[in-house]
């Protein structure tokens, strides 16, 4: 299955990293960026390349970097364990660098946080080896005078931006950001299903408490699979116009959207 979850671990926290991959979640992000402090970005740099060695998990594992460290980072990063690299503040020029230096194998998310990368996220998501864009909200909101709760006709431009760019680039769909407050099961949980359904498919985690909603909320079902799997069947025996069995027409945007389904349960058909 496609990824669902995204937990972060800062680096620089050896107990937690040994409890990662117990956690539930679908992914990994090993963060080296905003959870750890400058005086322990080289400790946590040699705390994730011990734990990489001995670790065995069929997980994805991510890394945030630091933009201002990228070469000494990716010294760290470069293993055929490594999914990706989480490359925070994106720009074309640090994906670029990033693009050119990472393992051939490996993929990159573009982790948005400014107006300009907003406005620009097209180009961001064609950089070669970006499989999918993210936003960090709260550097955003920062950024754009907004307060740090609370809804926001400019943030769900924002937000639609991301969907936008990663349909047009051809990419997967964008993941959703962090839900703050992790002791807020309903409000994650409402808040899941409206990206959802706006063109998000997974989301970052802060908290173990919050990957049980998410891999809830973004899964497909059986039910799913199968009224997908039949809308492709009858396409393929008609000899004309479609139809399903409630009389419903099916075209070919149904195909396109029964078979990101499909891709989402069974991500190697």
């Amino acid at each position: 299955m496609s990824a669902r979850s995204y937990l972060y671990i800062p680096a620089n926290n050896s107990e937690m990293l040994e409890k990662a991959i117990n956690r539930g979640a679908d992914a990994l992000i090993i963060d080296f960026e905003d959870a750890v402090a400058v005086a322990e970005k080289a400790q946590a740099r040699i705390n994730f390349s011990k734990w990489l060695k001995k670790v065995e998990t069929k997980q994805q594992i991510w890394v945030r970097i630091n933009t201002d460290s990228i070469a000494e980072d990716l010294k760290f990063v470069n293993n055929s364990k490594v999914t990706g690299v989480v490359v925070p503040k994106a720009t074309v020029v640090n994906l670029t660098q990033v693009s050119q230096s990472i393992e051939a194998n490996m993929q990159i998310s573009a982790l948005i946080e400014t107006a300009d990368s907003i406005l620009n996220s097209l180009l961001l998501a064609r950089v070669a080896k970006v499989s999918f864009l993210q936003i960090g909200m709260l550097d955003l909101r920062a950024e754009l005078g907004l307060s740090m709760d609370g809804d926001s006709v400019t943030l769900q431009y924002a937000l639609a931006q991301l969907v936008l760019a990663s349909a047009a680039a051809q990419i997967q769909q964008p993941i959703a950001p962090i839900f703050r407050d992790f002791n807020d099961e309903s409000g994650l949980r409402t808040n899941c299903q409206g990206l959802k359904a706006n063109g998000f498919f997974g989301r970052t985690a802060v908290h173990p408490k919050q990957i049980s909603v998410i891999n809830e909320e973004f899964s497909t079902s059986v039910e799913e699979l199968v009224q997908a799997e039949k809308i492709l069947s009858i396409l393929n025996s008609s000899r004309g116009t479609a139809v399903d069995e409630s009389g419903k027409m099916i075209d070919a945007a149904s195909a396109r959207i029964a078979r990101r389904v499909i891709q989402r349960f069974k991500p190697n058909s």
